[in-house]
């Protein structure tokens, strides 16, 4: 038995094609280091720094759902310096507060939910994944997003393969974030 198992994937994933799915998991751990130069700048500058490269646009909308307090692990915040618009929304009661109070400009009540329109929205973010899974319910049901990130501890290879299935290709991933994009490329 193997005792290091974080060791092992490292290993897998530099011998193993980055695309086979079965290590899709893996393929995403232990990227920080290559993706922040070795470890020399902070992960959410890189984020940042990707984030408004990818998007590209000085304005659009947004819709982030799990905002937690509004700042900390928020791309949407990012977005809001560059002068999107939309709407953050959290279901904890204490971290809607801290939203409440750190960007009262994008915040929304949890309660509203579900009568927020999704018409319009270009980049969509989640964070648990209960959450992830019904944003990809929506998608499937075809409420396309430009961009969507997923912020998920520990993806699952399905979520990946119902994107693409969807129409999306992962552009990228920086930590535990990852970036898709419709590859049909509609705005």
């Amino acid at each position: 038995m193997i005792r290091d198992q974080k060791k092992l994937r490292r290993w897998l994933y530099r011998v193993l094609p980055a695309t086979l799915p079965a290590f899709y998991s893996a393929r995403r751990r232990g990227l920080d280091h290559g993706a922040t130069g070795n470890g020399r700048y902070p992960v959410a500058e890189i984020q940042k720094k990707y984030l408004l490269g990818w998007v590209g646009m000085a304005s659009g909308s947004f819709l982030e759902l799990d905002a937690g307090d509004g700042v900390t692990g928020s791309h949407a915040v990012w977005l809001e310096e560059v002068g999107w618009k939309g709407v953050s929304l959290e279901k904890r009661p204490v971290a809607a507060e801290l939203l409440k109070k750190n960007r009262p400009a994008s915040y929304g009540p949890f309660a509203s939910s579900e009568s927020i329109s999704w018409e319009g929205v270009d980049l969509v973010t989640a964070r648990r994944e209960n959450t992830i899974n019904e944003l990809v319910g929506r998608i499937a049901n075809g409420n396309r997003p430009r961009w969507v990130i997923l912020q998920a501890r520990d993806p699952q290879p399905e979520v990946f393969v119902a994107l693409n299935r969807a129409g999306y290709r992962l552009d990228h991933f920086i930590h535990d974030d990852e970036y898709y994009r419709r590859k049909d490329g509609r705005i």
